[in-house]
């Protein structure tokens, strides 16, 4: 008979919601989770799943910065963990390489380098000639790159899907195509959830609920501070070419595949909450992969996918308890960086959520608004 009761209930069933859940079950502390469409259904399964810290998160941010930097080191481990409950995340430590075209662009790169190099994590520049004995099919008119060996990526939805089957096996109850229609709140505590299942009471809800975080009186009185950014991207295919690396440039990204597609992207799109394919969008991304790899002009168009990222007006997550409420905690406001921060997100959380103590995520909280 099902337990309408738990520690925590965790709206939303991405790769924020169910990493939270992972990470409170190794803690001992139950949790439901609910997801209205399936998961990963949004932007977890949308994402090129980069795992880049070093070029994607402000290093002058301290703590988001470490907060990427720890969930980096922290993968590894992780995806170990995985495994070991059956369930394969795909993740690849390949490296990353970031490319320049320009003067400018070199420039730009050797002063990153700087900073780059005193971490310690084998970050060097490659002369043209290296990169293209790397990977021969980038342009010869590359003037020379920066590698980052430790960086990598990983496929959203089996991540997704790696982290609900592991937590399953602690204890997690998942519900899919279970939509929360509303919280429950006595004054201003939240003491459950009503949904289309039935109604469920616990001691702490966590909104991890992406985009739709933000809905004005969704949630609670008031609306949250996170906005929709909607990014879309493709796969294609060509026979004979074998990408080995994350290959960056400061237009867009190409994403090896495990079965030698390519997975390029992604666009940003600032207030867009539809998931609709545009032809701008193709041809923005597709221009620029034509300009770094000419010998995929012929290449075949697989497939593209389009998700809602959620913003917030910093661009840092909000993490943990809403001011003037009870029983209720905030993860969202990841942007780009959802499956790059999923680790320690996770594990932050449950720790407050365990403990009750936010002073950890004093950076993160609601209230720096």
């Amino acid at each position: 008979m099902l337990n309408n009761s738990s520690d925590v209930i965790i709206v939303g069933g991405g790769v924020i919601g169910c990493s939270i859940a992972y990470y409170l079950a190794k803690k001992g502390v139950k949790s439901i989770v609910f997801e209205e469409r399936q998961f990963a259904s949004g932007a977890s399964g949308a994402t090129a799943g980069m795992i880049t810290p070093l070029w994607h998160i402000d290093h002058t941010n301290k703590d988001l910065f470490e907060m990427g930097i720890s969930s980096l080191l922290a993968y590894p481990h992780l995806v170990a963990e995985l495994l070991d409950f059956g369930a394969n995340p795909e993740f690849h430590q390949s490296g990353v390489l970031k490319l320049a075209l320009t003067t400018e662009e070199v420039a730009i790169l050797m002063s990153n380098l700087v900073w780059q190099s005193a971490l310690d994590m084998g970050v060097k520049w490659l002369s043209a000639s290296d990169i293209l004995n790397q990977e021969p099919g980038i342009t010869p008119r590359i003037l020379g790159g920066v590698f980052s060996p430790t960086e990598g990526h990983i496929t959203g939805k089996h991540l997704v899907n790696s982290l609900v089957q592991a937590a399953t096996k602690l204890g997690v109850i998942f519900f899919e195509g279970v939509e929360v229609t509303e919280l429950k709140i006595e004054k201003r505590k939240v003491t459950g959830v009503r949904t289309t299942y039935g109604s469920f009471d616990t001691n702490h809800t966590v909104l991890a609920t992406g985009p739709w975080t933000g809905l004005a009186n969704r949630w609670i009185p008031g609306s949250l501070p996170i906005r929709p950014v909607k990014g879309q991207r493709f796969t294609i295919r060509k026979n004979g070419f074998i990408l080995n690396s994350v290959v960056h440039t400061f237009k867009g990204t190409s994403v090896p595949q495990a079965n030698g597609d390519i997975l390029i992207g992604a666009t940003r799109e600032e207030a867009k909450f539809d998931n609709n394919i545009t032809v701008d969008a193709i041809t923005e991304v597709l221009l620029n992969t034509h300009r770094i790899f000419p010998g995929l002009h012929d290449a075949i168009f697989v497939d593209s996918f389009a998700g809602v990222r959620p913003g917030s007006p910093d661009n840092m997550p909000i993490l943990g308890p809403i001011p003037g409420w009870n029983g209720i905690s905030i993860a969202s406001g990841h942007d780009w960086a959802g499956v790059m921060l999923a680790p320690s997100t996770g594990e932050m959380m449950a720790e407050y959520i365990e403990s009750g103590d936010s002073s950890h995520l004093s950076t993160f909280l609601i209230d720096r608004f």
